[in-house]
């Protein structure tokens, strides 16, 4: 990898954190899935090297976790 790559991944993380934090300030559930950006390549959605999916919610309950009920 060279050093042109590192920078680039470390600001992709960098701004990926930032577009989710504030998402979460909105209230909108979301995460960081790296499966999706795999998938999205696989299936030939993106010409891409990396890809990373942010699913988000703005639902009253997380669809992103199912914890049983206490």
């Amino acid at each position: 990898m060279d050093p042109n790559t590192a920078c680039f991944l470390v600001n992709l993380g960098i701004s990926l954190g930032s577009s989710v934090k504030m998402a979460s300030l909105l209230n909108i559930d979301n995460r960081i899935m790296y499966s999706i950006g795999v998938a999205a390549i696989e299936l030939g959605l993106i010409d891409a090297d990396v890809a990373f999916g942010i699913p988000i919610s703005a639902k009253a309950k997380n669809i992103y976790f199912d914890r049983p009920p206490i």
